[in-house]
């Protein structure tokens, strides 16, 4: 048993995040899209508000936010509304 345990540590060291490594976060967007940020700086507002998941791996969908605003009101919508680009579809609590 200590040897299955012992590789399953070592594959959960090699393979995932935590331990003091940085979080793996996953950014979904539509191809071509327009938003008036680039996803950087979504994810920079998104962070500022506490709207970013916090576990090892997270799930941005910034493939739901609705094209055309301008950035006054995209910056409003990740602001008040960011909660809903967690995970897919809002899904992803942590």
């Amino acid at each position: 048993m200590k040897t299955i345990d012992s590789r399953i540590r070592k594959l959960e060291d090699r393979f995932w995040p935590g331990n003091g490594k940085p979080p793996l976060l996953l950014v979904v967007c539509q191809a071509g899209w327009g938003l008036a940020f680039d996803q950087d700086r979504c994810v920079q507002i998104l962070g500022e508000c506490g709207f970013l998941p916090t576990g090892p791996v997270g799930l941005v969908n910034l493939g739901q936010i609705r094209d055309g605003l301008n950035a006054e009101e995209l910056e409003r919508f990740l602001r008040e509304d960011g909660a809903e680009t967690r995970g897919l579809w809002g899904a992803q609590n942590t």
